[in-house]
């Protein structure tokens, strides 16, 4: 019996410059100072009829979202590399080679805007019970508690907003995103802030900025978090041309 080879595309993860070293399993596809960090992967899992069902296998799309994140992880600190969104599937290789010719004035500015740069997150969360009040003997002492507390959770709500401007300061560029739900964190307390920086990769001015705030807000019931450094996810220039 003949075997049929499984007909095959190519997965784009990024563009880096041509001089990058690509992590195990993927190439570099180059042209002029330019290259995608490219896989090539199977139609039967990427192929236009069937990627939609795969998108709503949650362990499929899971193991795809953490290798996609994983290779993009690779180049943090070595070099800049613009992301690409998941999904990025192209026939062959020459279709890789005309983006990045067709495209190569916004890769090559966007490359330039986040050399020696990496991205940064910082989530602020509230805990009122850091800030609780004794329980309340009678009516009125309760109605005071509870006022209380919505004005604890109302001044830890205005020193987050105060905390990204403060990190703005030291930071190239910031963005807030929206606050994730406890269904998301998996977390009692309540997500204030979901911001991410943009800043020098040898830059320790950010996280000794959060450590700062992170002191001068623990009586507020608030804590912060740090993740990263990560790929520059949040700071790719717009694309006009896209």
């Amino acid at each position: 019996m003949i075997e049929t080879a499984a007909a095959t595309a190519w997965y784009v993860f990024g563009v880096v410059p041509s001089d990058a070293v690509p992590p195990r399993g993927t190439y570099l596809v180059e042209r002029g100072a330019l290259a995608a960090v490219a896989a090539e992967v199977s139609l039967t899992e990427f192929g236009e009829s069937v990627l939609p069902d795969r998108l709503n296998d949650r362990v499929w799309l899971e193991e795809k979202v953490r290798v996609h994140e994983d290779v993009l992880q690779s180049f943090v600190g070595a070099t800049a590399v613009v992301p690409l969104r998941f999904g990025a599937i192209y026939r062959d290789l020459d279709d890789i080679r005309r983006l990045l010719g067709e495209r190569s004035a916004y890769f090559e500015h966007a490359l330039e805007q986040l050399r020696g740069c990496v991205e940064i997150g910082v989530k602020a969360w509230f805990d009122p019970a850091r800030t609780a009040r004794p329980p309340a003997a009678d009516g009125r002492a309760y109605l005071e508690r509870r006022r209380g507390e919505l004005s604890a959770a109302n001044d830890a709500a205005a020193a987050a907003a105060g905390a990204h401007e403060q990190l703005l300061a030291v930071a190239v560029e910031g963005v807030v995103n929206r606050p994730q739900p406890r269904e998301l964190t998996g977390r009692a307390e309540k997500m204030l802030l979901n911001a991410a920086y943009l800043v020098s990769s040898t830059d320790e001015q950010l996280v000794e900025a959060v450590g700062r705030i992170a002191d001068e807000h623990a009586s507020l019931g608030i804590t912060y978090e740090i993740t990263g450094p990560w790929p520059p996810y949040n700071f790719v220039p717009e694309d006009d041309d896209a």
